[in-house]
């Protein structure tokens, strides 16, 4: 067991220490851990991707609905108007065998069978399923499918990524690229960006800043509507908190990943329901790396002139043999010191990082968070177990959040990640606890932390003498929690620990009961 992420910082009390003691002691009975981190309180998933997110099943139900037809050699989905012919049948006609191929082939289920690397399986499934999810209502859809799996895993709050007018942003970057002839377009310093930013803004981006929010007008009140939010009988994901990143594909060309990128900062700086941005698609592909540095001075120089938007980046989700080995030795340090990121996603490769003792100290410094995403490391990069440097991160002070990546397309959920950090790296309760308290105290939600000290889990000074999670907090304390989004959520979490921590099955000494409805 590791003890650098203990939980402590209050005497631990009866609840605590029975329901420790009972998950020590059952730790290596897979089906009692699955059952308890499925009840465990999750503070958040922070580092989720809403089309991956939704499992295959789901876009072939929507493309039946909708009309579509699936291509059966090479497997592949058709958006209507389409004919049937010969080796094209309707969605809604495919047989058994010919539905399960394509679940397989839009996820990286049977992936032993898929004849290919879990990498490039997992990379181009997005590929089909994105023509799904275009079909009517395919966002809301979406949408309610990711928020419910949530509420039945007592997760509070997920920081989804979205592209919000990613074709006309991309034109205009191409547009941008245009003007420049016949000079060649240049990135060299921040006069250079400054002088293309500026050109961005004047010549249609802030166009597109409406139509964004616009987007999500539509969306919420869609969701609300479907989900009853705010009736008598609310939908259980109605309880989920949803924020979102919007994201710029770093595979494009420079002109195009940087007006995507303007756009996101402009965005996440205007509407506070998208509250950071992140940089996604493969950091292996070529231009990916030709352009590494390049996107990560773009956005170091983007977020200077938008100090209050936050930043994640996917940084360091590489390995030895997918890349040359100096594609490794930098990519963490400069998404930390040059991107100013503050989460990490993946951030597998530490190892081959110059300095990857230095790259820690510098990333608990700065109080930046790793997010860790284990089955997908384990299906794309073969990276798992003593391989993986979740125990350097978790040594080194580093804070770490526990995170499902695309739980659709790698056929797992936020509550699997918890089991395979426990089994798999002995992590105790009071670890699992503080993992799942990190992720709310290193989301993106507005407000001070409920914690002054995370680590140690000590409250913020208006709360330090109430009961945690209480259903009536004092007076000062309840001043400060309305001040605060991200304390609210907090507190709430800690309400429900408090019930987690009473429930009757953790008394027992050969297993839990049925976990029983969510507590609300």
């Amino acid at each position: 067991m590791i003890a650098t992420l203990s939980g402590v910082g209050h005497a631990a009390p009866a609840d605590t220490a029975r329901t420790a003691a009972w998950f020590d002691a059952h730790q290596q009975r897979p089906t009692l851990v699955r059952q308890f981190v499925q009840r465990l309180p999750k503070g958040a998933d922070l580092h989720s991707h809403l089309s991956g997110a939704v499992y295959a099943e789901s876009y072939l139900a929507w493309a039946a609905a909708a009309g579509y037809c699936a291509q059966l050699s090479p497997r592949d989905l058709i958006k209507p108007p389409c004919d049937t012919s010969p080796g094209v049948v309707r969605v809604s006609d495919l047989s058994a065998a010919d539905r399960a191929a394509l679940v397989d082939r839009m996820s990286t289920r049977n992936l032993a069978f898929a004849g290919r690397s879990g990498h490039d399986q997992f990379f181009d499934s997005f590929r089909i399923f994105g023509k799904a999810g275009e079909a009517p209502d395919a966002n809301v859809n979406m949408l309610i499918e990711v928020t419910e799996r949530a509420a039945s895993q007592h997760i509070q709050h997920l920081e989804l990524m979205t592209t919000l007018q990613g074709k006309p942003v991309r034109e205009l970057g191409t547009r941008l690229a245009q003007a420049a002839s016949p000079a060649a377009l240049t990135w060299q310093d921040d006069t250079e960006l400054q002088r293309h930013r500026a050109w961005l803004l004047d010549n249609g981006m802030r166009d597109q800043l409406p139509l964004g929010r616009q987007a999500l007008d539509q969306l919420d009140a869609a969701y609300a509507q479907r989900q009853a939010c705010g009736q008598a009988q609310p939908q259980a994901g109605c309880a989920v908190s949803v924020r979102w990143l919007q994201q710029t594909t770093r595979t494009g060309p420079p002109e195009q990943v940087f007006a995507q990128l303007v756009y996101a900062f402009e965005i996440a700086a205007t509407d506070a329901r998208v509250v950071g941005i992140n940089l996604v698609a493969p950091e292996d592909d070529a231009v990916a790396l030709r352009d590494y540095s390049l996107h990560m001075r773009m956005i170091g120089f983007l977020g200077r002139q938008h100090p209050q938007v936050r930043i994640a980046l996917h940084a360091g989700e590489l390995t030895l043999g997918l890349v040359p080995p100096e594609a490794l030795r930098f990519h963490i340090r400069e998404a930390v010191e040059v991107a100013g990121a503050h989460r990490i996603g993946h951030a597998v490769a530490l190892g081959y990082e110059n300095d990857a003792a230095g790259l820690l100290q510098r990333m608990k410094a700065r109080d930046v968070a790793a997010e860790i995403c284990l089955t997908s490391n384990d299906v794309i990069l073969g990276i798992k177990g003593a391989d993986h440097p979740l125990p350097d991160y978790l040594a080194a002070g580093v804070p770490v959040v526990l995170a499902s990546d695309d739980e659709g397309v790698s056929r797992i959920d936020l509550s699997h990640e918890y089991q395979r950090a426990a089994q798999g790296y002995g992590l105790g309760y009071r670890q699992l606890k503080q993992l799942s308290r990190n992720s709310l105290s290193y989301s993106f939600l507005p407000g001070e932390s409920l914690w002054r000290d995370a680590a140690q889990a000590r409250p913020a000074l208006a709360c330090a003498g109430d009961t945690l999670g209480a259903p009536r907090p004092s007076a000062r304390c309840q001043t400060f929690l309305q001040g605060s989004a991200k304390a609210q959520r907090q507190w709430a979490l800690e309400g429900e620990f408090n019930t987690f921590e009473t429930l009757p099955a953790w008394r027992l000494k050969d297993g839990p009961r049925s976990p029983g409805p969510r507590s609300r």
